[in-house]
């Protein structure tokens, strides 16, 4: 009897050896990275990685590239979790993955994230079809909006979806000859999507700056006006830069009278 019971109990461990054993043992990859939200041109970037349950397969970082598909980034990874730093990247939006391969090639697990590369884009280029050339002579205010001076605020122009994450902007307002006299005082406001607007003012004939933040992806509206009885602003020059995570913008309108 004895004997029956040693026997029993060393069948039970053994079924409760083979339950308790842990799913990475068993060969299930787990795999994952993070990517930082607002990765910087021109500069290296590192993600951070982790995986589990890989055994003797090979683990590794790739980049996707339109011309040759997916590239392997560096070397292979090895361990539990790291850092991986990727190369110097120019603004855009990337794919990145952790894949992992078996001895004969086969993609058994992949986990993919978009990474997006910001800097800095001149108002010139960040607009394909701007506004018209300025005729005056405001030095580099090289793009215009104009209106009719009853127009107390103005859309000129708007970005329904948004690639950047900052606009900073330099204008005059004014008329098309510089050397005419215009009295009052010109206001841009800068409306944006679920945040407060941003209001800058100049004199007429004077540079003003403006600088906002802007809701990634949403829409973002430049208004122009005037304030002081009796001035007749027509012409507003325009110049500036973003930073975007896209060489330039292709959803927005403008209005011009």
């Amino acid at each position: 009897m004895r004997k029956l019971v040693s026997l029993l109990f060393l069948a039970f461990a053994a079924s409760v050896a083979l339950v308790a054993t842990p799913v990475s043992a068993a060969g299930t990859p787990d795999v994952g990275f993070k990517v930082p939200a607002h990765a910087h041109a021109n500069k290296p970037t590192i993600v951070h990685w982790h995986a589990s349950g890989v055994g003797h397969k090979t683990v590794v970082l790739q980049g996707y590239n339109s011309a040759k598909g997916w590239q392997q980034v560096g070397k292979k990874l090895h361990g539990a979790k790291g850092k991986k730093t990727i190369p110097a990247l120019p603004i855009g939006i990337y794919d990145f993955r952790i894949a992992v391969f078996n001895h004969a090639g086969e993609l058994v697990k992949a986990k993919g994230h978009k990474l997006h590369v910001f800097g800095k884009v001149k108002w010139s280029a960040l607009f394909p079809s701007p506004p018209r050339a300025a005729a005056g002579d405001y030095g580099n205010f090289h793009y215009v909006f104009s209106f009719f001076s009853n127009d107390v605020n103005y859309a000129a122009m708007k970005v329904t979806q948004n690639p950047c994450t900052s606009v900073h902007i330099r204008y005059v307002p004014g008329t098309e000859n510089p050397n005419e006299s215009v009295g009052g005082v010109g206001t841009v406001l800068l409306s944006r999507h679920g945040r407060s607007a941003v209001k800058s003012e100049a004199a007429a004939q004077h540079a003003g700056k403006l600088h906002g933040s802007l809701p990634l992806g949403k829409s973002w509206t430049i208004h122009v006006g005037e304030d002081g009885a009796g001035s007749r602003l027509y012409t507003w020059y325009f110049n500036g830069s973003a930073v975007c995570d896209q060489p330039h913008i292709s959803t927005y309108t403008t209005n011009q009278n």
